[in-house]
Order: C-alpha cells, then sequence, then structure tokens
C-alpha cells in the first residue's frame, strides 16, 4: 500500500512538473532568476522554487482562503512547512515580481501583435473591485483587449480616485481605440487623437464640442431634427490642441429609449434631481465620436465596430465567474494591489492558452454557423490550469497528513471560549471541571 501511495504521489509530481514546464516555455520567463533578481525569493528554505511560490500566490489571489489555509494547502501540496504571518510575508515580498512577469508578458504579447498587417482593433473599459464590507470603490482595474486575437494587451490597477481614461495606454498609429462613455473626456481623447484612431460613445454634456465654422455645438437642438442614422463634422478642444471628429448619431428603437430614459429617471431620483429635457432626449440616441477616415470607414461600419465593444464586457463575466475577479477577502492596500496582480498573471496565463487553440483550430472561431463557445473553452483549459496550480490534493493525503495540518486547522488560542468545543467538551466529558452551568 505504502509503494502504490508513493508510486501515485510521484506520477502526480511528474504530471504537475509537465504543465508547469510547458506553461514557463509559453510565458518565455526563467521564474526561478527573475524570482531571486525581484528579492521575491531570496533564501528557498521552504518554499524552494520560483514555480511553487508563483503558486501559492495564484491560491492566494483565488481562493478565499486565510494564511493558515494557505500554508495547510501548501503542506498538503508538497511545497513545503509553513505558517499564517510566512505565508503573508511571502506574498508582501512578491509586488514587484508579479509586476515584472506582467509587464515582460504583455510587453512580449504586443511586440507580436504590432508585427501583425492591417487595422488593430483595442477594445478598453475599466471594472471596479471592493474590499469586504465596503459600500464604495476601493480599486479599478484597467483593461485593454485586442479583439482579433481575444487577448489582454494592456492592464492597469489603480485607486478609486483614478477614473477611465482612454490615456492608460499608450496609443499606436495603426489602433482603433473602442470604449465606451465612461471614456468620453477630452483630456483622455487627447493624446489617442494625436497618434491613432477612436471610437467612443459619449454623453451629450461631457464632451463639449464646436462646429466645423468654431461655434459651440448645440447638441440638442441637433438632436431634434434626426430621425435617422446621421453624421456631421465637429472640433473638440483638448490639452493636446484641436482635433476634428466625426459625430454620429442614431435613434435607438422605441422600446430601448423609453429603458434607456426609465434608468435616466431612477438615477436622478437617486440623486435627488429632476431629470432634464436634454437627457430625456439624448437618452434616445447612441452618439458616438471617431476620427476614422469617411472614405474608408462609412457611419454604418462605424456603428457596427461599437457594438463589438461587448466582447470585452463578455471577457469580464468570464473572469468574474471563474476566478472571482471582483471578490477581494483582504483589507490592507498592499495586499489588495498583490491579489489583484495574482488574478492578472492567471488571466494572462489563460490568454495564452486560449491563442494556442486558436493556432491549432482557427476555423471553430471564424465560423458564423457552428462558432467555438469562448465560455466552455476558458472553462476547460481553466480547469487545466487550476489543476497545475492547485496539484491533485486527495482525501487520501489529507488523513495522512492530518497530524502534520494541526497547527493550520486549529484556531489561535482564544480569549472566549467557543460555544460548540465546550458543549462537546461536556457533552464528551472531556473535561469534568466544565459544567453545564459556565458560561
Amino acid at each position: 500500500m505504502e509503494s502504490s501511495t508513493k508510486e501515485t504521489a510521484a506520477k502526480e509530481l511528474a504530471l504537475l512538473e509537465e504543465h508547469w514546464t510547458r506553461l514557463e516555455q509559453d510565458l518565455g520567463i526563467d521564474l526561478e532568476d527573475s524570482a531571486r533578481t525581484y528579492h521575491a525569493l531570496m533564501r528557498a528554505r521552504e518554499i524552494k522554487s520560483g514555480r511553487d511560490l508563483l503558486r501559492v500566490g495564484a491560491v492566494f489571489g483565488l481562493q478565499d482562503w486565510s494564511y493558515p489555509q494557505i500554508a495547510g494547502w501548501a503542506k498538503l501540496a508538497g511545497i513545503g512547512e509553513l505558517s499564517g504571518p510566512a505565508v503573508r510575508q511571502r506574498l508582501l515580498n512578491m509586488e514587484d515580481w508579479l509586476r515584472f512577469l506582467i509587464s515582460t508578458i504583455l510587453k512580449q504579447r504586443c511586440g507580436t501583435l504590432n508585427c501583425q498587417p492591417g487595422w488593430k482593433v483595442r477594445l478598453q473599459d475599466a471594472t471596479t473591485v471592493s474590499r469586504p464590507g465596503s459600500t464604495g470603490t476601493d480599486a479599478r482595474l484597467h483593461v485593454e483587449m485586442d479583439l482579433a486575437n481575444l487577448c489582454v494587451t494592456g492592464l492597469q490597477i489603480t485607486d478609486a480616485k483614478v477614473g477611465e481614461s482612454l490615456a492608460h495606454f499608450e496609443a499606436a498609429a495603426d489602433e482603433i481605440r473602442v470604449a465606451d462613455r465612461g471614456h468620453a473626456f477630452a483630456s483622455g481623447l487627447g493624446p489617442v487623437l494625436r497618434h491613432g484612431y477612436l471610437v467612443v460613445r459619449i454623453n451629450w454634456q461631457n464632451l463639449p464640442m464646436l462646429t466645423a465654422t468654431g461655434e459651440r455645438l448645440d447638441l440638442i437642438a441637433w438632436l431634434k431634427t434626426l430621425d435617422h442614422p446621421t453624421e456631421i463634422s465637429v472640433q473638440l478642444d483638448t490639452p493636446q490642441g484641436r482635433f476634428p471628429l466625426r459625430l454620429l448619431a442614431s435613434p435607438l428603437s422605441a422600446d430601448k429609449a423609453e429603458a434607456a430614459r426609465r434608468r435616466a429617471r431612477r438615477n436622478a431620483e437617486k440623486k435627488h434631481h429632476q431629470v432634464s429635457e436634454g437627457t430625456l432626449l439624448a437618452a434616445g440616441f447612441l452618439l458616438l465620436v471617431s476620427n476614422l477616415p469617411a472614405d474608408l470607414w462609412p457611419m454604418e461600419l462605424i456603428f457596427w465596430l461599437y457594438r463589438l465593444r461587448w466582447q470585452i464586457e463578455l471577457q469580464f463575466k468570464r473572469y468574474k465567474s471563474l476566478l472571482q475577479l471582483a471578490q477581494l477577502r483582504v483589507l490592507d492596500p498592499t495586499l489588495i494591489q498583490i491579489c489583484l496582480l495574482c488574478k492578472m498573471l492567471v488571466i494572462l496565463l489563460l490568454d495564452c492558452l486560449v491563442s494556442q487553440v486558436r493556432l491549432q483550430q482557427p476555423t471553430w472561431f471564424a465560423d458564423p454557423q457552428r462558432p467555438v463557445s469562448l465560455w466552455r473553452l476558458t472553462q476547460l483549459l481553466w480547469a487545466a490550469l487550476r489543476n497545475a496550480i492547485y496539484g491533485c490534493i486527495t482525501l487520501r493525503r489529507i488523513f495522512a497528513l492530518l497530524p502534520a495540518l494541526e497547527s493550520t486547522l486549529r484556531s489561535a488560542p482564544r480569549r472566549r471560549q467557543q460555544q460548540l468545543a465546550w458543549a462537546l467538551a461536556v457533552l464528551d466529558q472531556a473535561d469534568p471541571s466544565f459544567s453545564f452551568f459556565v458560561c
């Protein structure tokens, strides 16, 4: 029996080694050297390799576990003997290393994508993250995604004070940035208009524009004249200068327009102010600005391009469902950053795996009749990646190592008796000094 258990453990370790060897090859990064260079792995006492340290960080980012629970998992996974405080300290040492790994992967990826010919469509959005018990936003994750290759090309973690902006990521001449109205501010549009192209949805108030002759545009008066998709030429003043733009407006269907007006009324009620006529009128239109050349990009094509922005929303839904992207259990601001960095690194690893599938089976992704389900594919790849992170933790191994897990499973000495433990001690007569009348 003992020899069979050892053989099974050896096979599991060999399979785990194979998984991580492949992942390291995909990343093109030496985890050992980089971990030591960035002082994440200074003394290989219990955690003896960069791989194992990265697994500890991934478990911290992905699981709602306490530090002692992570220490118990590390024992079961064969990583080493760690205490809860030791796990916390190891995580605190990882921040610079995680930033290096993420930036290196993104640089390699962008370098490869930039060599591809043609237009590059980059979708940009952000999502908020809150600490336990928080009623507001504690951190904001800004993401840029390449549409054609279905992968993340830019990541930035900020605090709640930093809002959405196209300026978070550097623009290139052959890129088209597509974003929602949260990004429609002159300060963020200027850097992109200076170097690249954009398609951005706007509100009727947050982007003051000028007519082609330099006069202030009365957007509401213009919308009142429209009953079909229309565009006009406008100008926009930004900190980087004045730029010509195309302003496009498309009336929404009656049901969608009414739903948008209901949302506007609800938002006004929450803020205790009266909704304006201009807001109700503009709610019935899809308003876009773009600087794409009209001879290559007619109005209908720009509306179609903006609708593709929904793909980044679907990507966020997948990440939130599989990786608990919006869930945090830590309160310390530094550990919030580390937790999000660990989640981001796992997202980049998943992207690498999806890209490999796309290279092997390109027709799956471009078949309009039977396209591949990205949700099912990502779920399947995540199951394999999760096994590489967590290892094979069997019931037999848990029960065999129960004595060694005592320090990670039992609570610290308590000032107040736990009700259940006290009741069990009395019922089992483990301690005759207890009395039923003792509170």
